[in-house]
């Protein structure tokens, strides 16, 4: 009885098997154009590992030709690279012809969570009827913004360039300026069913999403979730390194805007608020936090706009549009992920160009 029991348990298990082997040998030999689009998604993650390179002076860089549907809780938005190098792509222009302008930036000017056609980038080639390139990379800080201005920017001739700063620039400059050892992954089990199982892969992420519970935080009247350690520490340092990493982010600036010069071109330096910094009066009599974080809040941005004055640079905050219009009710991120919505990158290129056309630049 029990052999018997056994036996049958066994030959189940091997058919399982057997049919998810064949399931991932059909996946790995047929054509790739006529896969379905999230399977072959998943394929061209498992296959190019992720859609990151690593570029040794720059940092991990989007890998050249990409075109790939992220999906995710809150939405689902598609990666294609218009802009290719040999090492580097990037989402590159909407309007067509030559550079009039080119934003660099992490994941707020790369538009994450949004396609490229509803960036604040693209949306302000539309206003200004001038081809825009974003150059933005996730995940990236000042130090690989005016790299990447530099090796891939520069040449294009842009007649006005766009930097944008945001809050956690301070730390990823710190990450720069001491990269951590390095370190050789050896291949597991479970690497090597990632690396190349099509059916283990599809199961992880059922799997996970069955775990994840996006919720909204009750705190304030919007319905964001604004982070706790955010508004115990807006900048992800402590307050003692803010001087000395403010100081390598200005260095990186001030080279860029050297570049610019160099090349003709007017530099604009933009500041773009967190979630927290814009609605954080909503929660601040439910989190406990909130006079640290109050007290804090404002020193980056009051930093870079006394940096623009005393440089004579052309600098926009953003923070006080954003911050009146959230406070009343507005609602310009995703309710849990940290980047803005159609809806913010709408404002924001809309400011934009209202101070390209008071400062006289289009």
């Amino acid at each position: 009885m029990v052999k018997s029991l056994l036996a049958k348990t066994a030959l189940v298990l091997l058919s399982i098997l057997f049919t998810l082997g064949a399931f991932d040998l059909t996946v790995y030999l047929f054509p790739r154009h006529f896969l379905p689009a999230p399977l072959r998604n998943l394929v061209f993650l498992m296959e190019k590992g992720t859609y990151f390179v690593i570029d040794p002076p720059i940092g991990h860089m989007i890998r050249p030709q990409t075109d790939y549907v992220f999906p995710g809780e809150e939405f689902s938005f598609r990666i294609r690279t218009r802009l290719n190098f040999p090492s580097a792509g990037f989402r590159g222009g909407t309007l067509g012809g030559p550079a009039w302008g080119a934003a660099f930036g992490d994941s707020f000017t790369f538009g994450a969570g949004i396609n490229q056609e509803a960036t604040w980038v693209a949306q302000l080639s539309r206003l200004t009827n001038r081809e825009i390139i974003n150059f933005g990379v996730p995940g990236h800080g000042p130090h690989q913004y005016t790299r990447i201005f530099q090796k891939y920017g520069a040449a294009l001739r842009p007649k006005v360039v766009f930097y944008a700063l945001f809050s956690n620039d301070l730390k990823d400059g710190i990450r720069f300026e001491t990269p951590p050892a390095d370190r050789r992954q050896t291949m597991t089990a479970k690497r090597f069913m990632k690396r190349y199982s099509a059916s283990y892969n599809i199961f992880s992420n059922v799997s996970r999403s069955f775990k994840k519970s996006w919720t909204n935080d009750t705190r304030n009247t919007v319905g964001l979730k604004l982070l706790d350690r955010r508004l115990r520490d807006p900048y992800g340092i402590a307050d003692q390194r803010f001087e000395s990493a403010w100081a390598g982010l200005a260095r990186q600036i001030e080279d860029a805007h050297e570049e610019s010069k160099r090349i003709n071109a007017t530099f604009i330096l933009l500041y773009f608020p967190q979630k927290e910094e814009v609605y954080w009066e909503l929660a601040k009599h439910r989190i406990e936090s909130i006079d640290v974080f109050k007290k804090r809040v404002d020193r980056l941005r009051k930093t870079i706009v006394a940096f623009c004055g005393a440089r004579d640079l052309f600098c926009l905050d953003l923070t006080p549009t954003l911050k009146a219009r959230g406070l009343r009710g507005e609602i310009f991120y995703f309710p849990v992920d940290i980047h803005w919505n159609v809806n913010g990158n709408s404002l924001v290129a809309q400011e934009i160009y209202k101070f390209l056309l008071e400062k006289k630049l289009i």
